[in-house]
């Protein structure tokens, strides 16, 4: 990139709910490298509220608004059904696209979603935000180094009770608009750091029940997952739960790394730490100047390290990093092909709990997309 700054990137928004009110809209508007322009949604009173407080001009055509020379790209964040028409209409008009997760309901869909922005040239980003964590990107880096030896086993859980998040809709309890409603829009995000932090997922076998809700929706979620690298997985999530569960754990054979990223508790207590047999002179940086010895003459010989980066937004992360690979300074980090394998998971557990077995991954082009009818 020239020394010359960059125009903000003019963003439109696809979708005015509730994730476009609390992150999107606010970040794009609070930052230096975006411009928000435009607002589309059906409904055009959403829009126009959402105009009011972050600019741009509001739309309930979306033809109209990607016909627009003052939009260079998207963010598209609607029912997850209609993502697809959102993305590839989107990537029609030459605009590049920062697309929610999931990326799509179905398997199919998410084919051809990667498949327009690749002929279109245009960038397709997904918002798999909890990788922007810091303690997620220092777990990438220490793991990537081999600090923690090979990675035989990961454990995660995500849970949010259903009440917990101020959704302006309740769309996530429909499975025909969302395709799960903890599957898909909890778990999803660890099946990604699943993917990020350990590799490509080779198995599912799924538990998927309906515990607590109202809604006949999977509201209780296991899955086991086989790595290509031969490790072992354990991914959980419910929607039930009065507090915010969340927790990874990586297990190598060399050492040992917890990640808390959305919320701290007694039990996952701190965002980072990591468990090592290494002695000072072989820890990296970040781990060496987060120790605190028992005395100032003592140095680290081995065991729990906490590391508590900056709390910084993983969306204005997510947003910085979608800017810079519009303006060509790098690809996208998330991919498309990111969304497509994480949803894949997603299929496959579907596929699992209609079957009673294991299901092989990649799945064959022409794998059946199943919803479980919950009871």
């Amino acid at each position: 990139m020239s020394n010359n700054r960059m125009k903000p990137v003019r963003i439109g928004l696809v979708g005015a709910g509730a994730i476009m009110r609390l992150s999107h809209a606010p970040v794009i508007t609070n930052s230096d490298v975006a411009e928000l322009t435009a607002v589309f949604d059906r409904d055009l009173s959403r829009a126009e509220a959402l105009t009011k407080d972050f600019g741009g001009t509001a739309f309930n055509d979306l033809e109209k608004m990607l016909e627009s020379s003052n939009v260079d790209a998207v963010v598209v964040a609607t029912p997850n059904l209609y993502h697809a028409e959102g993305v590839i209409a989107a990537a029609e008009h030459g605009k590049h696209v920062l697309c929610e997760k999931p990326l799509a309901i179905e398997v199919a869909e998410c084919r051809r979603m990667v498949d327009a922005c690749a002929k279109a040239g245009v960038v397709l980003q997904v918002g798999f935000n909890q990788r922007f964590w810091g303690q997620v990107q220092i777990a990438k880096a220490l793991v990537d180094s081999g600090f923690i030896g090979k990675v035989h086993q990961m454990r995660s859980i995500y849970s949010e009770k259903s009440t917990a998040y101020p959704a302006a809709t309740s769309y996530r309890y429909d499975l025909a608009q969302s395709g799960g409603a903890t599957i898909i829009d909890l778990t999803i995000h660890r099946i990604d750091l699943a993917r990020h932090l350990v590799g490509d997922i080779s198995g599912v076998f799924a538990e998927l029940t309906h515990s607590e809700l109202p809604q006949k929706v999977d509201d209780n979620v296991w899955l086991l997952t086989r790595f290509e690298n031969g490790g072992r997985g354990c991914l959980s999530g419910n929607r039930y739960s009065p507090n915010i569960g969340d927790g990874t754990d990586l297990y190598g054979s060399e050492g040992t790394i917890h990640i808390a990223s959305e919320s701290i508790n007694p039990y996952n207590a701190s965002p980072l730490s990591v468990y090592t047999e290494k002695s000072a002179k072989d820890l990296p940086d970040i781990l060496r100047e987060a120790h605190y010895p028992d005395a100032w003459w003592k140095t680290f010989e081995g065991g729990w390290i906490t590391v508590k980066p900056p709390r910084l937004s993983p969306y204005e992360a997510q947003l910085k990093s979608f800017c810079e690979a519009v303006n060509g300074e790098h690809p996208p980090v998330i991919t498309g092909m990111d969304g497509l394998k994480a949803q894949e998971v997603v299929q496959a557990a579907h596929l699992s709990m209609d079957s009673g077995r294991w299901v092989d991954l990649p799945l064959p082009p022409d794998a059946p997309f199943i919803i479980p009818n919950y009871r």
